[in-house]
């Protein structure tokens, strides 16, 4: 039975001239945490960038997330504290004109 999925999509780095891969939503279920679910989700995302030549995977994780993020930490990645993350709503799409 599926215990979790990753929602993932290319973008392109101007800075590396290489693809990147993006993860946009990784869940695994909480019963099924701390059983290796994660990290073979994300061994199948590495797997899928370096198949696509990409020079990098980038998520975004919610500042509270702690267990996430020493999750993470665990694998290796690291937070990009010189990127700012921006939104734009829809309700403001309207400013753009």
């Amino acid at each position: 039975r599926p215990v979790g999925f990753a929602l993932f999509f290319f973008t392109y780095s101007t800075f590396l001239a290489r693809p990147t891969l993006y993860i946009e939503d990784i869940f695994v279920l909480e019963s099924e945490r701390g059983k290796g679910v994660g990290k073979r989700l994300f061994a199948a995302l590495g797997q899928v960038a370096t198949e696509h030549g990409c020079g990098r995977m980038e998520w975004s994780v919610l500042d509270w997330n702690k267990p996430a993020i020493d999750f993470y930490e665990s694998l290796g990645a690291f937070e990009t504290k010189e990127w700012l993350h921006y939104r734009l709503l829809a309700e403001n799409f309207g400013n753009l004109k």
